[in-house]
């Protein structure tokens, strides 16, 4: 519906009754421009009930004082891997997903400069020229009596809104807002992408590892095998030795390739993360290492240092804000607006005739637009933009909830899979130790030869768990760090906010 040129009704009662009797207009003009006000509802930061600390304690181990900003921004460093070093360099410097983060923050600092310049003059220059051959009926005579041409110069063409009741102001809020979701959006893109580039380097060197336990006792029970094969030959063995021992080294050889693929999967995600090609990982798969040490735990102040340390709790708080200044958007449609409008110029038939006097023109006016009868259609949009910042707030609210969550499962995860390790190390020193003592009674002729068999399938199978166990404590100590928003620096004076 197009606005009345109505010039009444400016408070709410009036809005509801839109007959106000003509003497007040101007009255109630001048109260606007007197005293322009902000409408819709202030925004403030909501209240989120947190606990006094997090499962940090029994997650420890050794460290004691609260993880120093530089620390969670750059966790990698603390595994002293400079691999992980160049891996995370190139992941920062030239991963997709960040990049596109970047974009989408550029695309909102753009629309806070459009939001900034709404409630401003907007000031055009213009220059015309035309040349028409009217008709008869207008200008009689020849053709050349009925060619008129025309030039014009404006200098300048101004329009301006005045922001009576803070639709501009709303809209800049709710623009800043969306900018600080997005410097968050770069912040959680940088913390997924430095967790995942661990995580996957991790899972690689795991990998690594675990072949080469494997392809070391597929060599021992080669070995083994050789023998029984000889015993056999000489009558001091049995066909059926033989024949468990190849199916031993049948079986050990059946997990190599699996190991292989695992391998140059991870490899080939780094890549991808590192916004490299496939064949540049060929040096990571060809010179495997060992895992790293693990990193000292992070700890965190209090949990309430996360409202702030993560980007996922600050994109939805922002967000929310956004949401909350969009009420007083849709808000101030409800009022009238006021548009001032100016035109200096020139104007004349011939370039000659343009500096003079009589050349000049000018426009000033002032329109005023409302719209008393629309039907409900602008209470409902106020009403659609409430639901909004209800939905924001029950998603900010759960944001923080589901941080909570992650923080303690990967604190307890990481702590479990410690205690899992202590216990797989005893178990593999304690199957090496019988692997040595039935391979020598074997060989003395005290057991038969199922009794090796055993001890080295046991062997290879508690070695390879205690592999696994490592590469899954550092993936889960990688998960801590990310859980606490490790990957980028929080501002120092959010952080104190938060707290």
């Amino acid at each position: 519906m197009n606005p009345s040129p109505l010039v009444f009704g400016l408070p709410h009662a009036l809005l509801r009754r839109p007959r106000l009797p003509a003497a007040a207009g101007s009255v109630a003009i001048a109260l606007a421009l007197g005293g322009c006000a902000v409408v819709g509802p202030d925004y403030h930061a909501p209240a989120v009930s947190l606990p006094a600390t997090l499962s940090q304690a029994a997650a420890g181990n050794g460290a004691a004082e609260p993880t120093s900003q530089a620390a969670l921004a750059a966790f990698w460093q603390g595994f002293k891997d400079p691999v992980l070093d160049d891996l995370m360099a190139h992941a920062l410097q030239a991963n997709h997903d960040l990049r596109i983060a970047q974009a989408r923050l550029q695309q909102a600092r753009a629309a806070l400069v459009i939001a900034d310049a709404a409630d401003k003059p907007g000031v055009a220059l213009g220059a015309s020229a035309n040349k028409q051959v009217y008709g008869q009926t207008f200008f009689p005579g020849d053709r050349a009596a009925r060619t008129k041409t025309a030039l014009g110069v404006d200098i300048p063409d101004a329009r301006w809104e005045i922001d009576l009741f803070g639709k501009f102001a709303r809209g800049r809020e709710a623009a800043a807002a969306l900018v600080s979701a997005g410097e968050a959006g770069v912040a959680a893109a940088q913390v997924s992408l430095a967790g995942e580039v661990a995580r996957n380097y991790f899972e690689l060197r795991g990998s690594q590892q675990q072949l080469r336990i494997a392809e070391a006792a597929l060599a021992n029970q080669r070995d083994t095998l050789k023998l029984v094969e000889g015993l056999e030959q000489y009558g001091r063995g049995t066909a059926l030795d033989t024949a468990r021992s190849r199916a031993l080294v049948a079986s050990t050889e059946a997990t190599l390739p699996a190991l292989q693929t695992a391998i140059v999967r991870s490899a080939e995600r780094l890549a991808v993360l590192t916004g490299q090609l496939p064949d540049q990982m060929r040096t990571l798969i060809a010179q495997p290492k060992a895992l790293p040490g693990l990193a000292p735990v992070p700890i965190l102040r209090s949990p309430r240092d996360l409202l702030q340390q993560r980007p996922d709790i600050r994109i939805a708080e922002r967000q929310l804000a956004a949401a909350n200044a969009n009420i007083g958007i849709a808000t101030a449609a409800l009022y009238p607006s006021i548009t001032f409008s100016g035109m200096l110029g020139l104007n004349a038939g011939t370039p000659a005739g343009l500096p003079m006097n009589n050349a000049g023109i000018y426009n000033i006016g002032a329109a005023l637009s409302w719209t008393p009868f629309d039907f409900g259609t602008l209470r409902s949009q106020i009403r659609v933009n409430e639901a909004r910042t209800a939905e924001a707030l029950a998603n900010y609210e759960k944001t923080v909830l589901l941080s909570l969550e992650e923080c303690d499962d990967a604190l307890v995860t990481f702590t479990r899979t410690q205690q899992q390790q202590d216990s797989l190390r005893r178990a593999v020193e304690a199957s090496a130790t019988a692997d040595r003592l039935a391979q020598a009674r074997f060989a003395a002729g005290k057991t038969d030869f199922l009794t090796v068999l055993d001890t080295q399938r046991q062997l290879l199978a508690d070695q390879d768990r205690l592999s696994q166990s490592e590469t899954a404590a550092a993936t889960a100590l990688v998960a801590v760090y990310k859980a606490f928003g490790g990957g980028w620096t929080a501002p120092a004076a959010a952080l104190a906010d938060a707290r």
